[in-house]
């Protein structure tokens, strides 16, 4: 049996960084392979498995800069006893570590930063930690997404490979050379601990505070501000069959979200009516929307409605339906025309019914079904209807009272 007697532990603060990064990267690994591999995962599941490893990578990152802050402060223990080609193997191993510890979380925070969805990173799921984006120019996202997310996996099997070479050589080193490897990275074990230093401490702790604070300051002061559409005024020239009454009225929509109906709003509409139940030949409705009022209730949408791959407000200000055949379905109607967005036209069917009261005022409530996919949104973040559902889930409520004189 070799001599032990000099063989001495990590100090504290290295223990804990080490086992607090190891548990976080083994987590990373089967989340990653989970998220990416297993189709039988539940998209519902496999959405917020995308965002927490985008949050432990973050922890990764911080850690490991405390890790090496410490690392700079206190020098590690020598090692047991072995050859000259296992010590250098072990160096070789713990030089990879260090490199992939900042480089793997560094590929899939570019990958997220460079991805055509823009879906935002919130630390822990919370709106109000929001983790920034690294710029990178329009011209080459495609390539930068490609590029990093082939480097990030590649780079992910190659932290495995790396995990099971560490535990192999620490068995190997415990078990056939009977010396204490285990050991001098566990916080209880018997073995004599190195020095810690204060100073040390205190530089690690500064920088993971600096980076984190620091990229969750940069995200508040470039927040976008949000857009206020401006009153559309009135839609048509033409005269209406009926005068809305918008402070009673309500027109909004709904949207599967991992499973989960979640609300939107419409902010700023306008509609014409003419219809009359014995007339329906000569009815029409047309609602105009300022499609920069559109909102979703979910932080992950909510920020790509607006742009290339929502409603693109900048070229298209305008989202229009336009109702010109209606027909009876029961005691209630069926409206039937075209939905123009994005600069394309859709054909849509609205079934609605109508309630008058003695005064002649009416309340017409409706619903309709569109598909996203057809409409052209949402493509780059879910092409699939994985976790944003395909059916967009219209309703309105219109209060009106009649233009002339009451039938």
């Amino acid at each position: 049996m070799s001599d032990t007697h000099s063989v001495r532990a990590y100090s504290m603060g290295a223990m804990i960084l080490h086992w607090l990064i190891a548990a976080l990267i083994l987590t990373q690994l089967a989340v990653g392979f989970l998220m990416s591999r297993v189709d039988s995962v539940p998209d519902t599941l496999r959405f917020a498995m995308f965002q927490w490893h985008k949050t432990f990578g973050v922890a990764v990152l911080t850690l490991t800069i405390a890790r090496i802050a410490w690392r700079l402060f206190h020098t590690p223990p020598a090692h047991a006893p072995m050859s000259r080609a296992e010590a250098t193997a072990a160096s070789i191993v713990h030089v990879l570590f260090y490199a992939l510890m900042l480089i793997v979380p560094l590929t899939g925070w570019l990958l997220v930063s460079a991805s055509s969805t823009g879906i935002p990173t919130f630390l822990f799921l919370s709106q109000s930690l929001v983790w920034p984006h690294i710029f990178v120019p329009t011209s080459i996202r495609a390539t930068v997404e490609t590029v990093s997310d082939y480097a990030h996996i590649i780079l992910a099997y190659g932290f495995g490979l790396l995990l099971v070479l560490h535990v192999a050589g620490a068995l190997k080193h415990s078990l056939i050379d009977k010396m204490p490897s285990f050991s001098r990275m566990l916080p209880l074990g018997w073995l004599t601990r190195m020095p810690s230093s204060a100073i040390g401490a205190l530089v690690s702790v500064v920088l993971a505070l600096c980076f984190i604070g620091g990229g969750l300051a940069i995200s508040q002061t470039g927040a976008p501000t949000a857009v206020n559409a401006a009153n559309l005024g009135p839609t048509s020239a033409a005269p209406s069959g009926w005068v809305i009454d918008k402070a009673k009225s309500k027109l909004a929509y709904s949207i599967n979200f991992s499973g989960t109906p979640t609300a939107g709003t419409i902010g700023t509409w306008d509609a014409t009516v003419d219809f009359d139940p014995d007339n329906l030949a000569a009815a029409k409705a047309s609602i105009s929307i300022a499609a920069a009022s559109v909102d979703f209730d979910n932080p992950f949408v909510k920020p790509n409605i607006s742009g290339d791959d929502g409603l693109q407000t900048a070229a298209h200000p305008l989202v229009e339906v336009v109702l010109d055949r209606f027909e009876r379905a029961g005691a209630a109607y069926i409206g039937h025309g075209n939905v123009l967005i994005r600069g394309a036209t859709v054909p849509v069917s609205v079934a609605f019914d109508m309630k008058r009261d003695e005064t002649g005022r009416a309340i017409a409530t409706g619903s309709a079904e569109l598909d996203r996919l057809v409409l052209g949104l949402g493509l780059q973040n879910d092409a699939k209807g994985e976790w944003l559902d395909k059916l967009i889930r219209v309703s309105f409520t219109l209060e009106a009272s009649p233009s002339g004189p009451t039938s």
